[in-house]
């Protein structure tokens, strides 16, 4: 997939976050050798310019086994070292800062990076540091009632727009830190929300978050018969039953096979099923949308069909990286659903990374459409950065470049999303790297979610 040049990244993406508070990673990987008496010697230079840098310095890594601490500004050395490649990680970056590096006077953005010695030489590698006041915000919508908008609204930040679902959200990233007004737009007229313009404060290489809610009254007057029933098949079927939500306000448990009569008001009712069995899957949409008459009556049944349960599994769809997902800009995007049973699909885009034909560098792991490539291995949990297996997961796989070599790599990532942690400060993780050529990417997602289940 993606060469050892051209290669540009951003520490938010790129660089090897320790992420102890969100991800009970109380400690950096346990050295598992003793350096030599003799041997060669790596001096890592760290070199931190721009607005807002990192108040609590670095992490300097070697092959995952030795480290030290300088600040902002230092020198680490590392001697006794053996002869040959040797990985060679800064890590602790703070999300709105760019990692560049230079290894004996050649330029290269890979953050970890392979080194190479020979007996009783010293190398030398530059870790260029350079810190912006940017952050992101996300908006979200929250709408209740009937009769919701049939297509989304608009979400207005600095001048830029973009769509947003009647319940969805838009990540803005990018943005200079400080206040910046928030404006929705394109709400029926049955749809009322709360204060807007909103305002959102962005702190550098933070992601915050605004969210607008809003209510639908029903266009019609009247008012009829909603029945909603459920129909469960297969085996360990859920024990508890379910919850069916109407309008988004009314709920009512169902059991898992049953029925609820309500009085609904004339119009588009939107009905959701939720409390459904990991093992059980529900063949309509959900939440669907149910219309009814003024003093008639309407129906609507969710089929659920529930097995054995599924594999464990991980699934994203993020961005590393300030910017949009175009060649030339330094991002990287992944796509992702793997599973425990050696079963999905990953692909990856290096934006940073253009071939003479202008398309960017890509590596896809899809065993179905190509057998030569697969998920080897799938850990519950990612042991130097999310050792919860709650919520990390650490895999390996070979996957296809774009120009048809095959590559092993690994994976982990961390599922701390926000709507779940204290305080809404938790963040996902994503860190993959790529043994030949030495490629690493990892970091906070400047966008996208990744989701552990």
């Amino acid at each position: 997939m993606m060469r050892a040049v051209k290669l540009s990244c951003l520490a938010a993406a790129f660089a090897m976050f320790g992420l102890a508070s969100a991800c009970n990673d109380s400690q950096s990987p346990t050295p598992q050798a003793s350096l030599l008496p003799w041997g060669g010697t790596i001096a890592v230079v760290n070199t931190t310019t721009g607005s807002d840098p990192d108040p609590n310095g670095y992490e300097v890594w070697v092959d995952d086994s030795y480290s030290k601490s300088p600040g902002a500004n230092g020198v680490s050395y590392f001697n006794g070292l053996s002869q040959g490649d040797h990985k060679v990680s800064l890590i602790m970056v703070a999300a709105n800062c760019l990692v560049t590096a230079t290894v004996n006077s050649v330029t290269a953005t890979d953050n970890p990076r392979n080194v190479s010695i020979s007996a009783a030489e010293t190398a030398t590698t530059n870790f260029d540091v350079g810190c912006a006041s940017v952050g992101s915000l996300v908006v979200g919508t929250s709408t209740t009632g009937v009769d919701l908008d049939a297509d989304g609204y608009t979400v207005l930040v600095d001048g830029s727009s973009q769509p947003v679902a009647t319940n969805g959200s838009v990540t803005f990233t990018g943005l200079a830190t400080g206040t910046h007004s928030v404006t929705l737009s394109g709400a029926a007229q049955n749809c009322t929300s709360g204060a807007n313009p909103q305002s959102g404060t962005v702190t550098a290489g933070g992601m915050t978050s605004v969210t607008f809610s809003l209510s639908c009254a029903p266009i019609g007057s009247g008012s009829g018969s909603l029945t909603v029933t459920t129909s469960t098949t297969g085996f360990n079927l859920d024990p508890d039953g379910y919850t069916v939500t109407i309008d988004g306000t009314n709920s009512q448990p169902i059991a898992t096979n049953g029925g609820v009569a309500v009085t609904a008001p004339e119009g588009a009712n939107p009905v959701a099923l939720s409390g459904v069995a990991a093992n059980c899957r529900v063949s309509e949409a959900n939440p669907q949308t149910v219309t009814v008459p003024a003093s008639g009556a309407a129906t609507t049944t969710f089929t659920v069909t529930c097995g054995a349960p599924p594999p464990a599994e991980v699934s994203g769809h993020i961005q590393l990286g300030w910017g949009s997902a175009t060649p030339g800009n330094s991002v990287q995007t992944f796509d992702f659903d793997v599973r425990s049973d050696g079963t999905g699909r990953l692909t990856g885009t290096d934006w940073g990374d253009i071939h003479p034909s202008g398309q960017p560098a890509s590596m896809t792991t899809d065993p179905v459409a190509d057998p030569a490539t697969s998920f080897t291995a799938y850990r519950n949990a990612a042991p130097s950065k999310c050792q919860d297996p709650s919520r990390g997961v650490e895999f390996d796989a070979v996957g296809r470049g774009d120009e048809g070599d095959l590559r092993s790599y690994t994976v982990q990532v961390c599922d701390d999303d926000p709507r779940t942690g204290s305080g809404g400060s938790r963040v996902d993780f994503f860190s993959i790297y790529i043994a030949v050529g030495g490629y690493g990417r990892s970091g906070i997602p400047t966008g996208g979610d990744i989701v552990k289940r």
